[in-house]
């Protein structure tokens, strides 16, 4: 008879739920492995029947005040015998001690996760579009400069990162910012960063996050710039918090369309976080 047990992901199996995640239509980014990893490299779990992998689970723990959940995935073929719940439980042990913890669920599992004690806090939005074209140029505002992210220092860069987000994520941050193929650019105001924005190539075009900026000017100026790059017919995604009205705004003026929501949600209370300033989240996989 098959056995099922659960442990952590080695770096090399990583690839398997990307793998799923693709086939899921969640367009993970073709470098997301080692950086997802390098967050946690305990925090990704995987349900083997046997020495098959066939569910995983991120229970990534950034320190004892905060944790995200998300790559939650079965294997199709292994989907209706509880081997999903397995994990999800496994998952939630695993930040059992952790104060607060997130996630990014489909909406339509929203009572699910409520079941766990998960409270909805906010949507977010993905949207879909090609900013690049016919979205005229880089207008900085007086005092502003624009940089790419490795003349800033990193230390400064974790700092105003964590304005924007639960905890400090230095190790996740640092991997990020450093993976072939991601891309980032600071605005800095009066000698102080006001805004940055990471873009990474994924299965399909391009996805920007996080992108945080202190003003939509600066986010404009951001994504133009970042776009500067890349192919003028490739696909960008963004996905902004959907109370953040400026950022919807924004996007719908690049002609950018929403294609589908989440459900940002919480268990141990929602944390106090500037979604005004919050232009894109980082991913849905790790907050």
């Amino acid at each position: 008879m098959s056995t099922f047990h659960i442990r952590p992901l080695l770096l090399d199996e990583m690839t398997v739920p990307l793998g799923w995640a693709e086939r899921e239509g969640w367009n993970p980014g073709l470098n997301d492995a080692t950086p997802f990893w390098q967050a946690d490299q305990t925090g990704f779990l995987g349900g083997y029947l046997d020495d098959v992998l066939i569910a995983s689970i991120s229970a990534v723990r950034y320190d004892n005040s905060f944790g995200f959940m998300g790559f939650y995935i079965v294997d199709p073929e292994h989907r209706g015998h509880h081997y999903g719940w397995q994990v999800w439980c496994a998952g939630l042990a695993r930040l059992d001690t952790v104060a607060c913890i997130g996630l990014d669920g489909v909406l339509a599992q929203q009572s699910n996760y409520a079941k766990s004690g998960f409270v909805l806090a906010h949507k977010n939005s993905r949207f879909e579009g090609k900013p690049q074209q016919g979205a005229g140029s880089v207008q900085l505002a007086a005092g502003e400069t624009r940089h790419a992210i490795a003349q800033v220092p990193f230390e400064a860069l974790e700092r105003f990162d964590a304005l924007h987000f639960p905890t400090s994520r230095g190790e996740f941050l640092r991997a990020w910012l450093n993976e072939q193929g991601h891309r980032g650019q600071v605005i800095v105001r009066d000698g102080q960063i006001s805004g940055y924005g990471v873009i990474r190539p994924c299965v399909s075009g391009y996805k920007i996050g996080p992108l945080f900026a202190q003003t939509t000017l600066q986010a404009r100026n951001l994504i133009l710039g970042m776009c500067e790059s890349i192919e003028p017919d490739a696909l960008v995604y963004i996905d902004p918090p959907a109370q953040n009205t400026q950022a919807i705004e924004l996007l719908e003026s690049f002609g950018m369309e929403m294609v589908f929501e989440t459900a940002r949600m919480y268990k141990g209370g929602s944390p106090e976080l500037p979604l005004a300033s919050i232009y894109g989240i980082t991913s849905f996989e790790l907050g």
